[in-house]
């Protein structure tokens, strides 16, 4: 009983700290739930088909190769590529760079042509007029722009979203209303991260002609992994949409949003915190079609490449900063993440978490059941058993993860496992060690130390309640009552101590078990607690032995010029019930059953036939030894229903 509260205290104890404690402290053990996600993420890419139902124009180093400097490019290059795109007639065309500041020359270029044109004019107009005219090509270069264009373009297209940027700089505020960029079924997130009180945006122009923004503040996990992407922040408490959700919604028009879930396409997608969107990476980098954008510019591209696809311009560069950390070991392009966002808000399914309770029900179950086979299972056995417990709830996990894409927690279920198996372990050294003393207490005071150390070291020892074969011995003393009424006490105790020391003695030679003393008389058990084959032959031998210890007690010094003490033995075997019987206050190891009771109402009758030691026809059976024996008849003992054969052991000594 005792054992069983230990257990249920410290298993209700684990559950309390992994789904209680840490939940104030998630540092603890969230560093092992990114590893595990990680690794099960790898399992389950893609790292063979791409994907097309997405294409990225791609700034790479072909395209700075041809066009230059990327910092140095006219925005001309942009408008073209958004007209050449826009022809094909793509769901959406998303631009992951943010065009704050007006188009314009560098100082650098501007001074170029300045010195250049001034030195071509000199020879066409008058000196004199020199300085205005280097007045007005300054102003010419300075208004040289390439905005309208773009803008154009964006009008043209009628389907470009931009990216922004949110910052804390207050001050920094648009040059244009933003309102009707807020998503007013959403409310704002109150996650300081996603808060904040400036923007960057696009110039107001661009955001005239038709354009649509979207943020790319990118959240990473501690360890610089990006492995969620919130789709709504938080601008001065109204709600903005991310870059990606941008573009989704932009694609589809008709989306919602309910109690924490993106219904888009008819399809239901759980955020975690009511905002951040779990990142089901399709593949390794690349994974989305590329196209060079210089092969844009120049229209070197099949005539139906982006035809009712979704088009992003970004770089893969990575001298340009726009790389981040996947939860498989792969850096993707800022733009490819982008790619994977909007690919589980269109096209993937999207992963889905479980109800907690149900992650709290799985681990109690599994921490239970993990400390009872601690506990009960030898020591070398439970490791194993706690291992096939932990691979089998990780091999649920990938599955669940890979065929249904449900994420379930994977780093406390396990460590409550782990913690379940130590504390099984720890109760059962400490209750067995406990049990063992006991057990030593108990059984010191029936049986020798030998037999002790045999019991101590039996695997299979149980004090529960068993059948067993075994020999159970009566021995009396005789007419002992009313010798005991007409001595003094303290001459009858001595005695009785005496004589109860010489035959327990007897009986620890022969390995047997002192049940109890009866008095003026003694129980002994052969064959338990450990049961060994030969208990007939032991009981019987250690009979004729303690006849022959009486003869030398009767010679002690004080039994001089006493009655000398004689003792009947009756004997008998048989399957037994044996194990601890008592209340909960006292409790003692003994046997019940026919061979006791037939063992009981044999040795009376030595007083009837004149004999010191009497056997039964069970005992007699079993006997492998050479006895000398005396049939004296078969005799209806009470209670039972057939006669017994009852036996006489005889003996040449003259000690009897």
């Amino acid at each position: 009983m005792k054992k069983n509260v230990t257990l249920i205290f410290l298993g209700s104890a684990i559950i309390l700290i992994l789904f209680v404690v840490m939940e104030f402290r998630p540092e603890i053990y969230m560093p092992l739930e990114r590893f595990l996600y990680d690794k099960r993420e790898f399992f389950e890419i893609d790292l063979t088909r791409e994907k097309k139902e997405i294409n990225i124009v791609d700034i790479d180093a072909k395209s700075v190769k041809e066009l230059g400097r990327y910092h140095n490019w006219p925005r001309y290059y942009f408008g073209k590529a958004i007209n050449v795109v826009s022809k094909q007639r793509p769901y959406v065309i998303g631009l992951d760079m943010i065009f704050s500041a007006p188009d314009s020359l560098n100082d650098f270029a501007k001074k170029v042509y300045l010195e250049k044109l001034t030195s071509n004019l000199k020879t066409i107009f008058p000196p004199e007029d020199s300085s205005e005219i280097k007045e007005k090509i300054r102003t010419s270069l300075s208004s040289l722009s390439f905005d309208s264009y773009i803008a154009s373009s964006i009008k043209k297209a009628g389907n470009v979203v931009l990216a922004s940027y949110l910052n804390p700089d207050s001050i920094n505020k648009p040059s244009s209303d933003l309102s009707k960029y807020f998503i007013q079924k959403v409310p704002p997130p109150p996650n300081p991260e996603l808060t904040f009180d400036g923007i960057t945006v696009p110039i107001s122009e661009y955001l005239k002609a038709g354009a649509t923004i979207g943020l790319v503040n990118d959240i990473f996990d501690p360890d610089g992994v990006r492995r969620k992407d919130p789709l709504f922040f938080n601008y001065k408490g109204n709600t903005l949409p991310s870059f990606s959700l941008a573009i989704a919604t932009r694609a589809v028009k008709n989306w919602d949003y309910t109690n924490g879930k993106l219904e888009i396409l008819n399809r239901k997608i759980p955020l975690e915190d009511n905002v951040f969107l779990r990142i089901k990476y399709q593949g390794d980098a690349k994974t989305f079609r590329y196209v060079s954008f210089v092969d844009v510019v120049k229209e070197n591209i099949p005539d139906t490449l982006f035809t009712k696809k979704i088009v992003l311009f970004g770089s893969s560069l990575p001298e340009l900063y726009d790389y981040s950390q996947t939860p498989f070991g792969a850096k993707l392009p800022g733009v490819e993440c982008h790619a994977n966002i909007i690919h589980n808000l269109l096209f993937s399914k999207p992963i889905t978490k479980p109800p907690k309770y149900i992650v709290i029900v799985i681990s109690v179950f599994m921490i239970f059941l993990t400390l009872l086979l601690a506990n009960k299972t030898a020591p070398y056995i439970s490791p194993i058993i706690t291992f096939v417990i932990t691979i089998i709830y990780l091999l649920f996990t990938i599955v669940m993860y890979m065929s249904y894409f449900v994420s379930y927690e994977m780093s406390r279920p396990i460590i409550g496992i782990i913690f379940a198996f130590l504390a099984g372990l720890t109760s059962r050294i400490y209750f067995g060690e406990e049990e063992k003393k006991w057990i030593k207490d108990l059984f010191s005071r029936y049986v020798s130390e030998e037999v002790v150390n045999q019991i101590m070291d039996s695997p299979h020892l149980s004090l529960e309640g068993k059948r067993q074969e075994i020999s159970v011995l009566f021995c009396d003393i005789r007419n002992f009552t009313p010798r005991a009424e007409k001595e003094n006490p303290e001459n009858i105790v001595k005695i009785l101590n005496a004589f109860f020391e010489e035959m327990s003695n007897t009986i620890f030679q022969f390995g047997g078990m002192v049940d109890k003393y009866l008095g003026d008389g003694i129980m002994a058990l052969f064959g338990a607690p450990i049961h060994h084959p030969g208990h007939a032959d032991r009981a019987v031998s250690c009979a004729i032995e303690m006849q022959n210890r009486i003869h030398y007690l009767n010679q002690k010094e004080f039994m001089r010029g006493k009655t000398p003490l004689a003792i009947g033995i009756g004997i008998s075997s048989g399957e037994a019930v044996i194990g601890n019987v008592g209340s909960t206050n006292r409790i003692e190891y003994t046997a019940i059953g026919d061979p006791v009771n037939t063992s009981a109402r044999i040795e009376p009758l030595n007083k009837e036939y004149k004999t010191k030691i009497l056997i039964s026809e069970f005992t007699k059976n079993q006997l492998q030894g050479t006895y000398k024996l005396h049939f004296v008849g078969k005799l209806q003992l009470k209670g039972k229903s057939e006669s017994t054969g009852i036996y006489a052991v005889t003996s040449d000594l003259s000690l009897w």
